[in-house]
C-alpha cells in the first residue's frame, strides 16, 4: 500500500467517480490511476469500487470505510510537511482564503493589509465564491480558510468558528416614505419595488424565504450579485433593498437612508471555516485573529480539538 494509491482513491471520490477526471487532477494517465487502484484492491483483498463493464457506479461499503481512513492519513502526512516547513521558516508559506464578495469587499481589506505587513514572505491568495462553494473549496483543500455568511445552526463537517451575527438594513433613497416609519414590517415591502440579490445567492434565499413565510408578494425590479450594484440602483430610485449592514458606509452612501431590519430575517452568522485536523501554522491563526480578534490561537485550538 502506498500514499499514492490512497491519493488516487481520494481523488476518484472527489471527481464524482470519474477516473479520467481524477487522472487530469492528478496530472497522470487514466490507465495509471486504474492500475494503482487495482493493485490496492489486490493487496487489501477487497473491492473498493462498484464496477459495471468500464463504468464505476459507486464505492463499496469497505471502500467508504477505507476512504475515510485514507483521508485522515493523508491529512496527517500533509501536516507533517507543514510542521517541517514551520521548523525551517514559520513566517513563510502559502495561504489560500475563500470568501464571498461581501466579505472580500467590506470585511477583509484592513485585516489583509495588516497580514501582508506582518508576513511579507507568505503568498496570500483570495478566492471569491458563493457561500456553499466556499465550504466545498475548504473541504477539498483548494482553500485553507473559508470566510462566509452561514445560517445560524447550520451543520457542517468543517470546523466552524462563529465570528458574529450579520445585521441587515433596509436601504432607500433619502426622503423615501419608509424613512418616516418608526417600525418597518415585511408587509411594507409590498408597496414598493424591490432591488434584491440573485435568488440563488445566500442573501437572496434568506430574503425570499422571509417574504414567502410571511405571505408577502414582493415586486422585484432588479436582481444583482453584489451589494455595490444593489446600492447604486437604490440610490438611483429604482426601489428599496435589504443588504448586510456592513455594506453600508454612512459617508460613501450619503444618498441612502438605512434602517435596521435584522429581526425580520433568519439569523445568519459570519463564520470562519477550517478542515478538521489542519496544522495550525502561526500565520494561519494570526489571520483568523486579524479578522476576529476574539478568536485567539487557544480558541481555535479548542475548536479543532472539539471537532
Amino acid at each position: 500500500m502506498t500514499l499514492k494509491q490512497l491519493r488516487y482513491l481520494r481523488e476518484i471520490s472527489r471527481q464524482s467517480l470519474s477516473i479520467s477526471a481524477a487522472a487530469v487532477a492528478l496530472h497522470t494517465s487514466q490507465p495509471g490511476v486504474s492500475r494503482q487502484i487495482q493493485l490496492l484492491e489486490q493487496e487489501l483483498g477487497t473491492d473498493l469500487l462498484v464496477r459495471k463493464t468500464n463504468r464505476i457506479l459507486g464505492i463499496t461499503d469497505a471502500g467508504r470505510a477505507i476512504l475515510a481512513a485514507a483521508e485522515r492519513l493523508l491529512n496527517e502526512t500533509e501536516n507533517i510537511a507543514l510542521i517541517a516547513a514551520d521548523t525551517r521558516n514559520e513566517g513563510a508559506g502559502r495561504l489560500v482564503l475563500a470568501t464571498s464578495h461581501l466579505h472580500a469587499r467590506y470585511t477583509l481589506p484592513v485585516p489583509l493589509r495588516a497580514f501582508a505587513r506582518r508576513y511579507p514572505e507568505v503568498q496570500l491568495h483570495l478566492l471569491q465564491a458563493e457561500p456553499d462553494d466556499i465550504q466545498k473549496l475548504v473541504a477539498s483543500r483548494d482553500a485553507d480558510i473559508g470566510i462566509s455568511t452561514e445560517l445560524a445552526g447550520k451543520q457542517s463537517e468543517l470546523v466552524q468558528l462563529p465570528v458574529g451575527p450579520i445585521r441587515r438594513s433596509l436601504i432607500m433613497p433619502k426622503g423615501h416614505p419608509l424613512s418616516r416609519k418608526k417600525r418597518i414590517v415585511l408587509n411594507d415591502f409590498a408597496d414598493y419595488p424591490v432591488v434584491s440579490y440573485h435568488p440563488r445567492s445566500r442573501g437572496g434565499q434568506i430574503i425570499t424565504q422571509a417574504f414567502r413565510d410571511s405571505g408577502v408578494t414582493a415586486r422585484y425590479v432588479v436582481s444583482a450579485s453584489d451589494s455595490d450594484v444593489i446600492k447604486a440602483y437604490v440610490a438611483e430610485g429604482l426601489g428599496v433593498a435589504v443588504v448586510p449592514t456592513i455594506a453600508v458606509d454612512r459617508r460613501a452612501d450619503s444618498r441612502l437612508h438605512a434602517v435596521d431590519v435584522t429581526r425580520l430575517f433568519a439569523e445568519s452568522v459570519m463564520t470562519i471555516s477550517l478542515r478538521p485536523g489542519t496544522h495550525l501554522r502561526r500565520y494561519l491563526t494570526d489571520m483568523i485573529q486579524l479578522v476576529a480578534p476574539q478568536l485567539g490561537r487557544e480558541a481555535v485550538e479548542r475548536a479543532m480539538r472539539a471537532s
